[in-house]
């Protein structure tokens, strides 16, 4: 049986627009704002992460 790979059309769409939006915003934020929201957006995913760890540990111990 041969596998198949397809591609995921709106992961794609998704992203190849926030990276030409990105690439033509960034040059007119200010370095401060655009610091900050990178910062709130990692400090986001940790806590993210940190909760799924937590309820699949729960889960499973």
């Amino acid at each position: 049986m041969a596998a198949t790979a397809a591609p995921h059309w709106a992961l794609g769409l998704f992203r190849g627009t926030g990276g030409y939006l990105g690439a033509h915003l960034q040059p007119h934020l200010p370095e401060k704002a655009l610091r900050l929201f990178l910062g709130a957006l990692a400090v986001a995913l940790a806590v993210l992460y940190l909760i799924q760890c937590l309820s699949l540990s729960m889960v499973v111990g």
